[in-house]
């Protein structure tokens, strides 16, 4: 559960991130949200809700608070660093989201 709460937050915060005027991937979904900024950013900031609102659920408000706060930091410096460079695309997240699914399941 708390690795696809933090994919979802990924996506969240690459809503954001592509809504940017600095972003230059004009291809799929990254045009549609230069095109209609505010609806993107409306859907990132109902995904950081619910992503927020699921960590506080399941591991209470504070701690859960806390753990969408690194997370946003992690996820946020992980596309800050990796959208430049085109490293990460659906195949690199569909990657990490099934090794910390694995890992998840394991331990």
């Amino acid at each position: 559960m708390i690795s696809t709460v933090f994919l979802l937050q990924l996506l969240a915060f690459q809503l954001w991130y592509r809504t940017s005027p600095q972003v230059k991937q004009p291809v799929g979904y990254p045009a549609y949200a230069v095109k209609n900024p505010l609806g993107v950013r409306a859907v990132g900031v109902l995904l950081a809700a619910a992503t927020a609102a699921l960590l506080a659920a399941h591991w209470g408000w504070m701690t859960g608070l806390c753990a969408w706060l690194v997370g946003l930091m992690g996820v946020g410096s992980l596309v800050v660093a990796l959208a430049p460079l085109r490293l990460l695309n659906a195949y690199a997240v569909a990657l990490l989201f099934t090794l910390a699914l694995a890992l998840e399941l394991l331990f």
